[in-house]
């Protein structure tokens, strides 16, 4: 079974917490994300926790150093999932690992950007890591002309290549995707058997407008969810 994570990487204060107090019953994780961290602090994961404390929260810190720290604030604040960033000394991924098994948490390793993609896969793959996150590509495919091999860009994949890379490369870790999964490109995702699902737009701008409507981003977490929860 994977689970639905919700992103919210945008919003005033008071829409974070609306949309949290919506969508709690139909989500299995709300990330709270780097831009939200950084703008609200971690009294908004703590204010969040405090009103679900059964909803799971990933607090996407994207940690480079100061493991120790940061990582038990994070825990301590409510999160149940903490992210590092993949390019993170060894010896802090090992760290915030040992953290996450004192709160009964999690870490998240972002392999966003790295260029040697599969050795930093079976490299953080062996440190404890609960999942290794990637994003699909879907947006990127936009972004950058795929076609050009001159092009340049470490992103310079078609769609889930980078997700297959990580795959391939996991033994302990279960796989996570983002960045543009909606209901229709879903079971292009599922083909990888991840963990969790990361969606945002997918929900909150289901049918193209910037903010749809309560009950449309009901409805779609709805379905995504029940997907989800019925893969095998």
């Amino acid at each position: 079974m994977a689970e639905l994570q919700l992103t919210l990487d945008h919003g005033k204060r008071h829409e974070l917490i609306r949309m949290a107090d919506r969508m709690a019953d139909h989500i299995d994780i709300l990330e709270i994300g780097y831009p939200e961290l950084i703008t609200f602090g971690l009294d908004l994961v703590k204010e969040i926790h405090e009103a679900h404390p059964d909803l799971k929260i990933c607090a996407d810190a994207k940690v480079f150093h100061g493991g120790s720290g940061v990582t038990r604030r994070c825990f301590e604040a409510g999160a149940t999932i903490v992210t590092v960033l993949a390019y993170a000394p060894d010896q802090v991924i090992q760290q915030m690992v040992r953290h996450a098994c004192e709160y009964k948490g999690a870490i998240m390793c972002d392999l966003d950007g790295v260029r040697n993609l599969g050795r930093r896969t079976a490299e953080v793959d062996k440190l404890g890591v609960r999942y290794c996150h990637v994003s699909s590509g879907f947006l990127m495919e936009h972004e950058y002309d795929l076609m050009k091999p001159t092009h340049g860009s470490i992103f310079q994949v078609r769609p889930l290549e980078r997700a297959a890379a990580v795959k391939r490369n996991l033994l302990h870790s279960g796989l996570a995707v983002g960045t543009g999964i909606n209901e229709e490109n879903l079971d292009l995702v599922l083909k990888y058997d991840p963990k969790i699902v990361l969606v945002g737009r997918g929900i909150y701008s289901a049918d193209g407008a910037y903010q749809t409507s309560p009950e449309r981003q009901i409805e779609v977490a709805d379905r995504l969810r029940a997907r989800l929860h019925a893969q095998a």
